[in-house]
């Protein structure tokens, strides 16, 4: 598991701390550590910059010409991105600084003087997206260090998951975060949480079929969602922690695992009416949200919409059923269900997840309402 010590310092101050130290504390006094990253590390000297002149290149269907203002001074700089545009405020890697690649240093591309490079997030090493040059937010100021805007640098360290097979509190930053204030001393903060008062438009009907291996279930309707994309810092955050960033609602779910230990899914709320937790009376074909279609038998337990599949419980939901970016209203769940049934499940349909890793430890049923009241609040 990847824990982020910016992670770490929302619930407990370090100021002062010899981080290393402390990580190597916490090997002695709680789970193996199995290496250190320091992340950000190699991406130096990128600003703001804004595309004030582009144009095409004369011998090049893919390159433009660029002129950059970067707060003090106009660059040039021959740019391929597809999604280049004039007064984009963008990432820029000025002359000797430098990126995940190496360092940047002046040039001549195709003929022509280039003082620079517009960043991708992938250059930056913050995420995977290499599609197109990373867009800022046209309020920055120009010239404005990229590490002060967001936080690239960061120090990740692996915790060895075996070591924490008999402590499914620790599966989740704010476990590892009450860890670090035992050892060092200090006060361990609050989750952030929002109030919730339940009412009959937020109240989905729910009917638990086995009761034997259901211990608690917790579901709400959410509507008029407007947002799609995440906050950078979380997108970060679940980048350096090895989740792949996909849209806010997604986000989320994998987030507050990530952060309490409790998975949760998020259904389109349009799929959903009535929900249903229980095994099939037969083997049933079901198909997965990776596309794979799998055999489901009398010992699977299901989540159903009436009497319609729509997730493996405790392992991972259904394709037809998935949130997608545009989705504004959804039916999100936080459950808790036997670990030996999910373990057992997840070894027949051959299918492991970070959800069913950590139903498979026995979680703290009282953490199924406090996912929805950070989901909510985030």
């Amino acid at each position: 598991m990847l824990v982020s010590i910016n992670w770490i310092k929302d619930y407990v101050d370090l100021d002062g701390c010899d981080i290393k130290g402390l990580i190597n504390k916490f090997t002695l006094a709680t789970a193996e550590v199995e290496d250190i990253y320091y992340m950000g590390r190699d991406v130096q000297n990128v600003v703001v910059g804004e595309i004030k002149t582009l144009e095409n290149h004369p011998e090049s269907k893919k390159l433009h010409l660029l002129t950059v203002d970067i707060g003090d001074k106009t660059v040039n700089c021959v740019c391929g991105a597809p999604n280049v545009r004039v007064g984009q405020k963008v990432a820029f890697a000025t002359a000797g600084g430098r990126v995940v690649a190496g360092e940047i240093g002046k040039a001549t591309v195709a003929g022509y003087e280039s003082e620079g490079m517009c960043c991708s997030e992938k250059e930056l090493g913050i995420s995977d997206e290499n599609s197109g040059i990373m867009e800022l937010d046209p309020s920055y100021k120009n010239g404005t260090d990229i590490k002060e805007l967001f936080p690239i640098d960061d120090i990740v360290f692996e915790v060895d998951n075996k070591s924490l097979t008999n402590r499914p509190d620790l599966w989740g930053h704010y476990g590892i975060a009450r860890e670090f204030a035992a050892i060092t001393g200090r006060e361990l903060k609050p989750l952030d949480l929002a109030d919730i008062d339940s009412d009959s438009e937020n109240v989905v009907p729910v009917t638990i079929g086995d009761t034997e291996h259901v211990f608690r279930y917790s579901c709400l309707r959410m509507a008029n969602i407007t947002k799609h994309v995440s906050p950078m810092e979380i997108r970060i955050r679940l980048f350096y922690c090895g989740m792949r960033p996909i849209n806010l609602l997604a986000d989320l779910t994998n987030y507050i695992m990530l952060e309490i230990g409790q998975p949760t899914h998020a259904f389109d709320a349009t799929k959903i009416d009535h929900i249903k937790v229980d095994m099939p009376k037969e083997e049933i074909d079901f198909t997965t949200l990776d596309g794979t279609t799998r055999k489901a038998d009398t010992n699977t337990l299901l989540i159903y919409n009436h009497d319609e599949p729509v997730a493996i419980a405790g392992i991972m939901g259904g394709l037809d059923s998935e949130i997608v970016g545009d989705t504004s209203s959804v039916v999100l769940e936080s459950a808790n269900v036997d670990g030996i049934c999910v373990r057992k499940s997840s070894s027949r349909l051959g299918l492991r997840t970070d959800a069913s890793a950590r139903y498979e430890k026995m979680l703290d049923p009282e953490l199924t309402l406090v996912a929805i009241k950070r989901f909510v609040k985030l």
